[in-house]
């Protein structure tokens, strides 16, 4: 039987009175991508800084590539990688010096890759990183990240300050890396790249994972809520509610029945743009907090 990745049962962590994570058991198969979602605070980046032995846990049993991270944090961070969430560089440094600075940690290294990386982001290595966009920051911790050639990538909001075509760019390498049999931990707040590439996901929310069946029927409660823009001084057609307006005036309605039917139905000239069916990770943070609110009933 092949051993889990990470294997976690019972895990809670507590900042003084404030829980901030509670009674979580999961685990990460060798291989597998799984996706982390959650609004802030929710308890995500505790998560990760755990699984790294950064922070200790206040209860419950961990497994990191076989080892306890309260027990031999080192053997399990020459293990992983990690890329936090606040990208943090040695602003001091030349590009180029922090890159050699970091791969001195780990042992093995994946020559391929940082070359497809640096090729790609094109970043002045001579220079220093405090010259360096928000953006470059980020693509050099990447590389610094993602070179070297261990077992489980932990990676906090990756695409942090990344433009679309960079964010792509990455999707692919991080499937090139699962392919090669690399386990890696996501989070990231954008749901449908998460959902292209992860083998499955976990919503966190108030320090716990959202049951599935919780989740399944939040989603299908969403898909009767399309986004539309009106136009001018029309008003909203019947058969859809008003539940949000946006400040750029698009309004999140919930219809009656299907969408596309209310949409069909609805006078010519009276919607500007309509977009139904593609889910957006604060719309679904919101509803799963009403639902909590409510008791948990969705």
């Amino acid at each position: 039987m092949n051993t889990p990745a990470i294997a976690a049962a019972g895990l809670a962590k507590a900042y003084g009175d404030k829980t901030v994570l509670r009674d979580l058991s999961f685990q990460v198969g060798a291989g597998e991508l799984l996706g982390l979602v959650g609004p802030n605070g929710a308890g995500k980046s505790t998560l990760l800084r755990l699984l790294l032995g950064l922070v200790p846990r206040a209860g419950g049993a961990l497994a990191v590539a076989g080892e306890d991270p309260a027990r031999r944090p080192l053997v399990v961070r020459q293990r992983c990688c990690y890329l936090p969430g606040e990208t943090g560089v040695y602003l001091q440094l030349t590009g180029k010096q922090f890159l050699d600075f970091a791969a001195g940690f780990y042992p093995r290294h994946d020559d391929a890759r940082r070359d497809r990386l640096l090729g790609q982001f094109e970043l002045p290595l001579r220079q220093k990183v405090r010259s360096y966009s928000a953006g470059m920051k980020q693509k050099l911790a990447l590389v610094a990240t993602l070179s070297p050639d261990v077992d489980l990538y932990v990676l906090d909001e990756p695409d942090r300050a990344l433009d679309a075509s960079v964010r792509f760019f990455l999707r692919d390498e991080l499937r090139r890396l699962q392919h090669d049999g690399k386990t890696i931990l996501l989070s990231s707040h954008h749901l449908g790249e998460v959902e292209s590439l992860a083998d499955r996901l976990e919503f966190l929310l108030d320090g716990g994972f959202v049951p599935a069946a919780r989740l399944l029927a939040a989603r299908a409660r969403l898909r009767q809520r399309p986004r539309v823009r009106l136009a001018p001084n029309a008003a909203l057609p019947p058969g859809a509610r008003e539940v949000r307006r946006e400040p750029d005036g698009t309004l999140v309605v919930e219809t009656d029945g299907d969408p596309m039917a209310w949409l069909r139905s609805s006078p010519v000239g009276a919607i500007d743009s309509a977009e139904v069916g593609i889910p957006r990770l604060e719309d679904l943070y919101a509803l799963l907090l009403q639902d909590a609110a409510n008791g948990g009933v969705a």
